[in-house]
């Protein structure tokens, strides 16, 4: 069967069950690390956890779902994972998305007006964080700092200004009409920073990942 064929079969199996693999990179981690993202529709968006506390991570897609399937007994996942476990044998994996932690914090550490690219991979970040605290509840204390002020306030921006234009627009967006953001560079940083942390000390915790 031709490569792409397959990878658009791995895509429609991901797009049924509501389960993603997404890459994150970050210099505090020995490599780019792959997750299991995925919708529960009765508690919202989350990532594969184990029951312990640390996210579930596997060090290649082509491994994440032999390495979970392996795992399943100390996983909390949805009802529809296993059915993706079994949809998925054989066929390429793709990834959905991606985060680059250094490349953000040495944006938000420039002094120059933050690029597009920038501002929706700290949007992306900011709700990748707000998902991994919604995953188990010895986590849900991680919220208070996507509810920080400065969050906010940032979210806000990015809504008003480049997600809702973009999404109307289309095409026509033209990106040097966007205002500046406007806040105290320096604290947005220090909380990035403080929430880069708290989310890479859960990846950190490697104990049966697949690494």
């Amino acid at each position: 069967m031709h490569q792409q064929s397959v990878k658009k079969r791995f895509e429609s199996c991901c797009v049924a069950c509501d389960t993603w693999i997404i890459a994150y990179q970050s210099s505090a981690l020995p490599h780019t690390v792959y997750l299991v993202w995925y919708t529960d529709r009765a508690s919202g968006d989350r990532l594969l956890m184990h029951k312990e506390g640390p996210v579930f991570t596997s060090a290649a897609p082509e491994r994440v779902a032999a390495a979970a399937d392996a795992q399943l007994p100390g996983l909390v996942y949805h009802p529809r994972f296993t059915q993706w476990l079994e949809r998925v044998v054989d066929l390429t994996p793709s990834v959905c998305n991606s985060y680059d932690a250094d490349y953000i914090e040495t944006a938000l550490g420039s002094r120059r007006r933050l690029s597009l690219k920038a501002m929706d991979a700290l949007s992306n970040f900011i709700d990748l964080f707000g998902d991994y605290a919604n995953s188990l509840e010895n986590v849900t204390h991680l919220q208070a700092f996507r509810e920080n002020p400065v969050i906010e306030s940032y979210i806000s921006h990015y809504y008003r200004f480049i997600f809702w234009p973009r999404l109307q627009h289309g095409a026509k967006f033209k990106d040097a009409e966007r205002p500046a953001l406007e806040t105290d560079h320096s604290a947005l940083l220090a909380v990035f920073r403080d929430m880069r942390k708290q989310f890479e000390s859960g990846l950190q915790s490697l104990s049966g990942n697949d690494l």
